[in-house]
């Protein structure tokens, strides 16, 4: 079996204003073994020294580091460039500081047809894929199952994790796998077979959060709820994940008004406790 362990993620923090060293105490203080960052706040506290000594000063170990790849898969092709130009140094940034995993999103709507795009993205993902080659960094693709995202945008392209793993096995992907999140495969209605059926180095990250009754294709994305609040399996949701052999972090990610009141004390309580309880329900053991 894999080891699943806790991270702070930044959505937990939207209404503080931390600096790099106060989210590493704060991730210690409520028993996070793993902290999510971005390569902007490394450099902004120093040096790749500078950065390990605080990690280790705090026992806590780099999760996710945001900013390695800076572009949309879906963006125009010169913008996509730009992006890909700047991969292979942000990776190797990365890798310096001990973070071998970082995400992007892809887009469930678009404006042009699927049968248009899916070609493109899978020449972008090669891309992607050998500009991360050797740099002991993977990039997890969050796709979207939240159906009423973008309705402005006339065409849907993936928003189901059994379309995203067609897409990466078309692209031969070795680098980039998925970041996992329960509320977008719950509202893409993908089943848990997916994932049984999903090698569990596909998976790179995951994002665990709960959703309200209703009709799956009506959720809506800043409308999120804790784990155990809502309707989501989330508990052989876990289960199956483990079952994979995952290796990795789990991260609380409520968008919305369920704790955009709280401090980060609160929110990281809320957090570490949710995320233990789901695993204790499971029967799975967090390291």
């Amino acid at each position: 079996m894999g080891r699943i362990r806790p991270t702070l993620h930044g959505s937990q923090l939207r209404n503080a204003n931390l600096s790099l060293e106060e989210k590493a105490a704060l991730a210690a203080r409520y028993g996070y073994p793993g902290l999510d960052f971005s390569l902007a706040e490394a450099e902004a506290h120093g040096d790749a020294t500078a950065v390990a000594a605080l990690f280790e000063r705090h026992g806590v170990v780099p999760s996710t580091v945001g900013g390695v790849f800076g572009g949309n898969l879906l963006s125009t092709d010169e913008e996509f460039a730009a992006a890909l130009r700047s991969v292979p140094e942000r990776a190797g940034r990365a890798a310096a500081l001990g973070a071998g995993r970082t995400g992007t999103v892809l887009w469930n709507r678009a404006t042009q047809p699927k049968e248009t795009l899916w070609p493109l993205v899978v020449a972008r993902l090669r891309e992607l894929d050998r500009a991360l080659d050797g740099s002991g960094v993977r990039l997890g693709v969050e796709f979207l199952g939240v159906r009423t995202l973008h309705p402005d945008r006339p065409y849907a392209f993936v928003q189901t994790m059994a379309d995203a793993n067609r897409l990466l096995d078309e692209a031969g992907a070795r680098q980039i796998g998925l970041t996992l999140d329960s509320y977008h495969w719950y509202a893409g209605e993908d089943s848990l077979e997916t994932i049984r059926q999903t090698p569990g180095e596909r998976i790179v990250l995951l994002h665990v959060n709960d959703a309200k009754p209703g009709p799956q294709a009506a959720l809506i994305d800043s409308d999120r709820l804790v784990p155990g609040e809502g309707v989501i399996p989330l508990t052989d949701w876990l289960k199956a994940i483990d079952a994979t052999g995952f290796d990795g972090f789990i991260a609380l990610e409520v968008l919305g008004p369920r704790l955009a009141g709280a401090s980060a004390d609160e929110s990281a309580r809320v957090g570490i406790e949710a995320i233990g309880a789901l695993a204790a329900q499971a029967g799975v053991g967090l390291t």
